[in-house]
Order: structure tokens, then C-alpha cells, then sequence
């Protein structure tokens, strides 16, 4: 019994055989023909879809009558260590939806690279606003399309390599080299996109023939976000190295917040009573359960779980009767390849009080990017570590309670996805974690990749970019007014002296002769033109005005030197993250 993904050679090599009957002829005239001759591989046939535009249309129709596989799933050569689903998986990975960026992210006529599955994929937002999904890989050369660029009208997509252009149907219109970009060949191919609650969607499966939007009822999606009640808050994503089922399983444990987030978003004094933690329903979708007490010590009432496999799960706590509000914190883990994922979270909630909505919206939404990359860091470097050692003592291939010891009660909901993992999804999307799992997982990350915030983050993140842009202008800014300021604050008390005829301190020696000259009548040199106002008010105003100056100038500049202090100390955080976490700084201790 073959799974989704997986390759049948003999039958790849039979049906060319029979559908190109030039490759019969070439290997009977031997190799010194075949080296003269191109031989077609049905390998690269594209995806064509119907498409708003009549030519499009007509090119799937010339398309599926030279190649009936023309629009039916392509055939993409698979290694075995790349195989979408395993032979004892319920789950057919390529025919599920995943989430891959929000919206805000996809810039306008630019490529969004990406790689879902372990198959690359290059997203854009066509001329009508419809999001379009291709396989990173011209059929010419097979270079990324990625690096190319979106025409002007935004329907298109060239390739960088000879300008070869495809419409969002996979369809190609232009080889500028010469021959036909009508045939089937020289598709790209299309995969199913979407979007839904401001985030792009992609399912590794051909998309629809006729053009029009794909079946959208697997996607995930969280109800509150379509109730004006609720407030979506805390978007952002982080590519972490370490896996999608590491980052699941992390995830769904209640339990090690208060220790692993200590000093950030919980305490270790807070920890509660977990005896109580159980699953309350169990099916090929994945689990629910519920946790009667709840965190902090009971203090916000019960947590819901919900995990819906493979992408989804979310803890729900509603306080709003007793606390004045509901909250969720949500998860979609995007298997990117082996040892990589990327996170997505999303904490919609809602209040009661009417006014705290908009003080949540003025709040800078790179501050909890920020703070939530913080949070990521606190669990990266030993979660890396983690997945290694789990792959070395046999998680693949034993069940994981034998490979973890977990006699606690919080570890219900880690024991249920993994329970779900090896009985529905057969061990994941790259099969169970066993030897062959460390080679394609790739050597250990060094502390500072797993830190990385720019690559995994900053660089694609539109409010980020901006954010880093910003605060290095307000640094700059502050700078030159802490300067200015200090100097003009400066000049102001020399002239409220001189003009009261005290003596200079020693410590304003530096500035003796601008005051010996203003004391004098004397003209500034004009290399001390930036004091000469000051020293002009001196001698026409009253000492206590420019008193009253320099006391404000010395505020200001105190204050624009804490905003470069910020902007110096927020800087690097766009790029990494620092040790020691707050766990080791902050005290705090455990009681039973």
C-alpha cells in the first residue's frame, strides 16, 4: 500500500515509455543518438487552471489535450528521505491547508519564498489581489522562481534565469528564447492558495482546473476573530530550528510555563495543581481537554485545550464574568523540513470594559513581537537539544512514554499528541524520529543561530522592518538633540552668570574665553557662532530667563539621551537574543 508522496518508479518508467515512444527509438540507436537528443520526462508536467483571462484558457485547453496529466497531479521525483507522509499515516500531509504568512507580510509585486513540506513554493498577490502559489522551480532550468519578479500588471511571474513568465495558473506566456509556451512542459505548477483571516494558505495539491477558489473547509481558522467582540492581538511568527512536532508537543504542556517563563509571562510561584489536567475527547482530528483549575493557581478559572491536527492548538481561558476578560493563545505549527518549523501565534481577546480594546490597538505592535521572540528564545536552545536526544534513544520507533518518563498529570496532553502523531499521523510529516531524521535535521545549530531573531523574523516581518527603521532614526534624532540641547543648555548658564557678573566654576574652563568675550562686548569667533544667541540674550536679558533655559535645555537633554539609551538597548533585539534569560535573573521560588 502506497502513500500520498510516495514515488512508484516502475510505473513512472512505464507510463514514459508509453506516452513518448522517441525514448524507445533512442535507446535502440545507442548512446551516441541518445547524446544528441533531449529526452522528456513527464516528471516536470505543470498544473494549468482556468484563469480570468480567455488565453490562459486556452492554453490549459492545448495543454490537457497534448498531455491528459497535464492537470493532474504532478509527479515530482521524491527521495526517500523526503516523503511526504509514511506508509502507515491516516493523514495525507499534501492534503492539508497551512497557514504560511499573514498578508501584511507578502509584499506588493515581490515573490514570497517559502518551503512547506519540504518542497519549495513561491507565493504572490496578483493584479485582482488573489493569492497565487507556484512550486519554486522554473521548468526550464529549474532555477528558483523566487528570485525572479512579478510584472507590472502583478499577474505574473518571471524568471530571473531567461525570462520565462507564468500566470498564477501555472500557464507560461513567454520564452523570450523562442518556442512554444504552450506545451504542457513548460508549466509551472500550481498548488491550492487561499486567504483566510488575514493569513495566506497553501495545500500542496494541484489547484483547481477551472480557475475557481479551492475547497477552504479544512483550513483552520479561529472563530473569535469573526466576532467583532474579540480583539485580534499578539500576531506574529517566528522560523524556529527545531521540529514541527517538537514545537506541538511544547506547545500543548501547560505545565512548564512557570518554570521555563519565569520573570517573563509567568512566575515560578504560580504553578498549580495539575491533578486535575485531563483529555476529554479523542479522534483522528486530535484531542480536547480541560484543566478544571487553571493557571495561576486558579486564579483566571478553567483552560481549555484544543489541538486539531496537523496544524492547530489553542488554550482558551474565559475570566470575562469573574476577571473582565476571555483570551486565547494560539499556535499553528508549519512543518517547514525536518528540524524546521515555523511558529504562528495568534491571542485574540476580549474585554469587558470597552476602553482597554483601544489602548490594546495604540500599543506598538513591534513591542510584542519583541517580547514574544523574547519568550521563543526562553524555550529554543534545550528544546534543539531535546529533539536530538529523543531521535538518539529510539522516538521513532518506541512508544514515547517508554523513551520519556512522564508520571505527572500535566503530561496528559503531551502523551495525547503523541499518542495522535504515531496512531493517525504516522509519526509525522517525515515518518518517525528515528537515526535518518538527525542526518536530514543537519548538525546542531551554535547558540547564536538559535538566538538568530533577524533571519528567523526581522527580515520578512513588515511591521519589524519598519519598527528597526524607526528607532534607528529616533536614535540618530536623540542624539543630535541630546548634543544640542547640552551646548545650548550650556551656553545659556555661561551667559546667566556673565550677565550676573559671578565667576565661572573651574569644570566650564573650556568656555572662559566665550564668556571673557561676552563679558567684553567683544564679537564671537565664528567658530562659537552656535553659542552666540545665548551670549547675545545674556547681556539683554535678565540672568534668571536664561536660568530657566538652561534648567530646560538640561531636561530635554536628559530625556532625549534616555530615548537613545532605548533605541541603543532595542536595536539589537531585532537581530538576536541574549543570555541569561529571565529565569536566571529573576528570584523567585517554587512552593509546594
Amino acid at each position: 500500500m502506497r502513500s500520498a508522496g510516495t514515488v512508484d518508479v516502475r510505473g513512472s518508467v512505464s507510463a514514459t515509455r508509453a506516452r513518448y515512444p522517441a525514448v524507445r527509438e533512442l535507446r535502440a540507436a545507442g548512446p551516441l543518438a541518445r547524446s544528441s537528443s533531449v529526452l522528456t520526462r513527464p516528471d516536470f508536467v505543470g498544473v494549468q487552471v482556468q484563469h480570468r483571462s480567455s488565453g490562459c484558457a486556452r492554453r490549459v485547453a492545448r495543454h490537457a489535450a497534448a498531455c491528459p496529466a497535464a492537470t493532474a497531479a504532478p509527479s515530482l521525483p521524491v527521495r526517500p528521505a523526503e516523503q511526504a507522509a509514511p506508509v502507515d499515516s491516516k493523514l495525507d500531509w499534501m492534503d492539508q491547508w497551512f497557514p504560511i504568512a499573514f498578508t501584511r507580510d507578502i509584499p506588493d509585486k515581490a515573490p514570497y519564498a517559502f518551503r512547506l513540506l519540504d518542497q519549495p513554493i513561491v507565493i504572490w498577490r496578483d493584479g485582482e489581489g488573489r493569492y497565487r502559489c507556484l512550486r519554486d522551480a522554473c521548468p526550464h532550468r529549474l532555477v528558483p522562481l523566487s528570485d525572479g519578479r512579478i510584472t507590472p500588471d502583478g499577474n505574473e511571474i518571471q524568471c530571473a534565469y531567461h525570462g520565462w513568465q507564468f500566470e498564477g495558473c501555472g500557464a507560461c506566456t513567454l520564452m523570450p528564447q523562442g518556442g512554444d509556451p504552450t506545451a504542457a512542459r513548460a508549466c509551472a505548477t500550481a498548488y491550492c492558495c487561499a486567504e483566510r483571516q488575514g493569513l495566506v494558505w497553501v495545500k500542496l495539491k494541484p489547484a483547481p482546473a477551472d480557475g475557481t477558489e479551492p475547497d477552504t473547509s479544512g483550513i483552520h481558522t479561529l472563530p473569535e476573530l469573526d466576532d467583532p467582540d474579540w480583539l485580534g492581538f499578539g500576531d506574529m511568527w517566528r522560523d524556529i530550528p527545531y521540529d514541527w512536532a517538537t514545537l506541538i508537543e511544547n506547545v500543548v504542556d501547560a505545565g512548564h510555563v512557570p518554570f521555563t517563563h519565569h520573570g517573563s509571562v509567568s512566575k515560578r510561584q504560580s504553578s498549580g495543581n495539575f491533578d486535575d489536567m485531563r483529555i476529554t475527547e479523542r479522534g483522528e482530528y486530535g484531542f480536547k481537554g480541560i484543566w478544571p483549575t487553571g493557571p495561576r493557581k486558579g486564579g483566571l478559572g478553567a483552560q481549555l485545550t484544543l489541538f486539531q491536527g496537523p496544524v492547530l492548538m489553542r488554550h482558551t481561558i474565559d475570566a470575562y464574568d469573574t476577571k473582565g476578560f476571555a483570551n486565547i493563545t494560539s499556535v499553528y505549527g508549519v512543518p517547514v523540513a525536518p528540524g524546521r518549523c515555523r511558529a504562528i501565534v495568534r491571542q485574540p481577546i476580549r474585554f469587558k470594559n470597552k476602553l482597554l480594546p483601544l489602548l490594546f490597538k495604540l500599543s506598538p505592535q513591534f513591542l510584542g513581537h519583541l517580547g514574544n521572540n523574547s519568550v521563543l528564545d526562553e524555550d529554543v536552545i534545550f528544546l534543539h537539544m531535546q529533539e536530538e536526544e529523543a531521535a538518539r534513544r529510539g522516538m521513532g520507533v518506541k512508544p514515547a512514554g517508554q523513551v520519556f518518563y512522564m508520571p505527572a498529570a500535566s503530561d496528559a496532553y503531551v502523551m495525547g499528541f503523541r499518542s495522535w502523531l504515531s496512531s493517525v499521523a504516522g509519526g509525522g510529516p517525515w515518518g518517525p524520529m528515528d537515526q535518518s531524521y538527525l542526518a536530514r535535521a543537519g548538525p546542531r545549530r551554535s547558540e547564536a543561530q538559535l538566538l538568530d531573531h533577524f533571519h528567523s523574523h526581522t527580515e520578512k516581518c513588515s511591521i519589524c522592518q519598519k519598527a528597526l527603521r524607526n528607532v534607528r532614526i529616533a536614535r540618530t534624532a536623540a542624539a543630535v538633540v541630546a548634543v544640542g540641547a547640552a551646548f545650548l543648555g550650556a551656553a545659556a548658564l555661561l551667559a546667566a552668570w556673565t550677565a550676573a557678573g559671578a565667576p565661572l566654576p573651574a569644570w566650564q574652563a573650556l568656555t572662559a574665553d566665550a564668556a571673557a568675550w561676552t563679558a567684553a562686548g567683544a564679537p564671537l569667533p565664528a567658530w562659537q557662532a552656535l553659542t552666540a544667541d545665548a551670549a547675545a540674550g545674556a547681556a539683554a536679558t535678565a540672568a534668571p530667563r536664561l536660568t530657566v533655559l538652561a534648567r530646560g535645555c538640561a531636561v530635554v537633554a536628559v530625556l532625549a539621551g534616555l530615548v537613545w539609551r532605548w533605541c541603543q538597548q532595542t536595536v539589537p533585539r531585532f537581530y538576536r537574543g541574549e543570555r541569561p534569560f529571565a529565569r536566571n535573573r529573576v528570584p523567585g521560588e517554587f512552593t509546594p
